[in-house]
């Protein structure tokens, strides 16, 4: 596990290091995961699993299978979950006339493993903006949302999974900025006093 675990480390820092910014190390992203990852244990006894039973109940009383979009929205939910540090790729500036245009900042957050790819390729542009941390903050969970819906509508016709997958996205998204302490929720603050 440790000769893994250093053949990553030589991987992220000696290749891909060189296409995104200096700041992110796998040393970084490395505290980033576990951070995440003790969040993920908490939040799961008490918001995914109650709406993991809710959808299983529906499914029920309306006769689907629902046990391969089940996997999807859970992969679905934990992608999510780390979705919102995809804006280290974007770098800070003042300068109004260099800001990237909105539509490009969002094709990152929507397809961020694809936008990925090009910029360690060295065939993708580099992104701006004026804001810091541009993507963590309710208002793109609300946006990342409807872009979920949008793509569940057009892969289940039916309205529970339209609806559950952005539920399960959004979950993980909004999970994320409360670990960030973009905002606060009372029992998230309980559970870090225990």
């Amino acid at each position: 596990m440790k000769r893994t675990k250093k053949k990553l480390i030589s991987y992220w820092d000696g290749i891909i290091a060189r296409s995104i910014p200096s700041y992110v190390e796998f040393k970084k992203m490395e505290d980033e995961i576990k951070e995440h990852f003790s969040f993920i244990k908490w939040m799961f006894k008490r918001v995914v699993l109650p709406l993991m039973i809710f959808y299983v109940v529906m499914s029920l009383i309306l006769n689907m299978n629902i046990f391969g979009s089940l996997f999807v929205f859970l992969v679905v939910f934990i992608y999510s979950n780390f979705l919102p540090d995809i804006d280290f790729l974007i770098k800070k500036t003042k300068d109004n006339d260099e800001d990237s245009l909105w539509y490009e900042k969002y094709l990152l957050l929507f397809f961020a493993p694809v936008v990925v790819y090009y910029i360690i390729a060295g065939r993708a542009r580099p992104l701006y903006s004026v804001d810091d941390r541009c993507f963590h903050n309710f208002k793109t969970a609300i946006i990342y949302g409807l872009f979920l819906f949008v793509v569940g509508s057009i892969f289940w016709p039916e309205t529970l999974n339209r609806i559950m997958l952005p539920a399960f996205g959004v979950t993980g998204f909004v999970f994320h900025l409360l670990v960030d302490r973009r905002f606060r929720y009372g029992s998230y603050n309980l559970m870090h006093k225990n």
